[in-house]
């Protein structure tokens, strides 16, 4: 098992009153170049992919596994991850040549817009969705 799946393991165990919930690493939004911005997001959209799959390959029944949809809109990428009721969306809208990232979900509480901090960060934000979504009490595949 990967680390990640380890993660996902202990929080299925994990006492809903127990200490605190991992914090995804954000940073206040920034504009960066249209390119930079769209390989930055294809890079974290790759990873989003490759941790569902981890996820649910621990989350043993089909109804408690993550969903991951994908979002296309004229000027904007984006991908939202879904677990019982609460998401998680990773955008990267672009205008005049710039991108701008976002990060919107369920439990963050920022007022300016904040994106991620870079990919490695999104284990934290997946982690945070399923301790907060009332994860299911059932053996994890280990």
């Amino acid at each position: 098992m990967t680390p990640f799946m380890h993660s996902v393991a202990e929080i299925l165990g994990r006492d809903p009153r127990a200490g605190e919930l991992p914090v995804p690493g954000t940073r206040p939004s920034e504009p960066t170049s249209a390119g930079a911005g769209a390989d930055r997001q294809v890079a974290v959209r790759a990873l989003a992919e490759q941790l569902v799959c981890e996820a649910n390959a621990v989350l043993t029944q089909a109804d408690d596994h993550l969903a991951l949809t994908d979002e296309l809109s004229l000027g904007e990428l984006a991908f939202s991850v879904h677990y019982r009721g609460r998401s998680a969306r990773v955008s990267t809208r672009f205008a005049d040549g710039t991108a701008y990232g976002r990060l919107i979900g369920d439990g963050l509480t920022d007022t300016e817009p904040r994106e991620l901090e870079g990919p490695e960060a999104l284990t934290g934000l997946l982690l945070r969705l399923l301790a907060e979504s009332d994860v299911p009490r059932r053996p994890a595949t280990v």
